[in-house]
């Protein structure tokens, strides 16, 4: 779909396959998602810009996410989506600046590009290419931001949950519960991974446009060049919380596997200390179980009663010996 926006008009309107390049002249910003076969034709002969591949967008080598060709800025970040789904991945988004307009190229539908449409659809569009772009970054800088505290309060959750913070006393955890945590932990590591590869490009992004001749609307528009400085401020601070976040996962996981080492030795201790428990009284069932004819205590009357006290207090005496130790 392609959508084009005019500065200070309410919102975008979508191009149909039957509108010529006129349709594109004087747009300030021109949003492409999931592109058709005509609407790449169609860009080329109203801007003269040719649009990168999917296969170009994927790259991961600097050189091939960000370059100049002309007067055109292209710049691939990486975006995280789907987080409210049970597969969160990164999409690549492709932002293209000339002097004339912003030109955005994506295949998916990343929340910051919704809620700045949204934006746009109340207050207008932005007067220029560069305070487009620089609302959009904000919109990413938000959006982050919010995965992170989002992920900050999953790894409180999971810090009570491992530590039993918020357990009764005594309580074991499940093979179950033990499974669900180590889930959780890894679907948390997993989204901050896919965090720290977005903001790197973010970053790599902002220090593209921190150049002023990139741009020459850079050297002139102090108030955008201060909000850019500023948007990548907060990408770099986003970076060192990812960073934060990611230590204490790891410090998360290894706390989980040492609760697993604990429940596991608690079920051998228990099987071990049965075992000691019940080996005396089987050696004395197995001693009076032999049936040999000189054995005196086959005659007695109270036989069967001193073999079964006997092998009550074989049992007894050991556990109470664990018990005095500690063990137990």
């Amino acid at each position: 779909m392609l959508r084009v926006y005019r500065a200070g008009e309410q919102g975008g309107k979508v191009i149909g396959p039957e509108a010529g390049p006129e349709a594109l002249h004087g747009a300030v910003w021109i949003d492409v998602s999931d592109p058709l076969a005509w609407e790449g034709p169609l860009l080329f002969k109203a801007t003269g810009i040719d649009l990168p591949s999917r296969a170009d967008m994927v790259e991961i080598e600097a050189s091939s996410r960000i370059y100049r060709e002309g007067n055109a800025s292209f710049m691939t970040v990486l975006l995280v989506v789907g987080l409210d789904s049970d597969s969160p991945t990164s999409v690549p988004v492709s932002f293209i600046l000339t002097p004339e307009r912003l030109v955005t190229m994506r295949y998916s539908d990343p929340q910051p590009f919704r809620s700045f449409a949204a934006a746009c659809e109340k207050s207008g569009v932005p007067g220029t290419p560069l305070e487009v772009l620089t609302r959009l970054l904000d919109a990413v800088v938000d959006r982050t931001a919010d995965i992170l505290e989002r992920m900050g309060t999953e790894i409180d959750s999971l810090n009570g949950t491992v530590f039993a913070l918020r357990a009764p006393s005594g309580r074991r955890l499940s093979t179950e519960d033990l499974t669900i945590i180590l889930r959780r932990i890894g679907q948390v590591n997993f989204v901050l991974n896919k965090v720290h590869d977005s903001l790197q490009t973010l970053l790599r992004m902002s220090s593209f446009l921190s150049v002023p001749s990139r741009d020459p609307e850079l050297r002139q528009a102090k108030q955008t060049r201060d909000e850019l400085k500023s948007v990548a401020r907060d990408i770099a601070s986003l970076d060192q919380n990812a960073s934060y976040l990611s230590a204490n996962v790891g410090f998360l996981l290894d706390a989980a596997l040492g609760r697993i080492s604990i429940e596991q030795n608690a079920i051998i201790k228990i099987f071990s200390v049965g075992a000691v428990v019940f080996l005396p009284p089987t050696l004395v069932a197995s001693i009076y179980g032999m049936n040999f004819v000189n054995m005196p205590e086959l005659e007695w009357d109270l036989g069967y009663l001193w073999a079964l006290v006997l092998m009550v207090v074989a049992a007894v005496v050991p556990y109470l010996w664990f018990k005095r130790k500690g063990w137990l």
